[in-house]
């Protein structure tokens, strides 16, 4: 993939990244920074911008940890709903098998019984 520049601007100071995403999507990373960045500035108003850059960095990996296991859970609920539905097909599959059984048994035992009315003469 050809890599490109894209200028961002995160805490009025303009930086130019070298990436291979579209340029959209490097801005959204950029205002998500930016817009972070900015909260804890206004909470914190004496930080330097060291302490503000890694205060940002701890808020966001934070998000990131949090949105993985959250991420993690899914796929594992989604497992688990699969194993269940595995589970009930085979249920299904089983009960459809056993209704042919019996819808069988029962038209056999209409013809014996339409033999037995035949012979008796009813």
């Amino acid at each position: 993939m050809e890599k490109k520049k894209v200028k961002v601007l995160i805490n009025g100071a303009e930086y130019t990244l070298v990436t291979a995403e579209e340029p959209e999507y490097v801005q959204r990373v950029a205002v998500k920074v930016d817009k972070t960045l900015a909260e804890i500035s206004a909470g914190n108003p004496r930080l330097s911008t060291a302490m503000l850059s890694m205060l940002t960095s701890i808020n966001l990996a934070d998000a990131l940890i949090r949105l993985e296991d959250s991420a993690d859970n899914l796929r594992k609920q989604i497992s688990d709903y699969s194993k269940s539905e595995i589970q009930l097909s085979t249920q299904i599959s089983e009960k459809t098998a056993r209704i042919e059984e019996l819808e069988q048994k029962v038209h056999d035992l209409q013809i014996e019984l339409a033999k037995s009315s035949a012979r008796n003469g009813y």
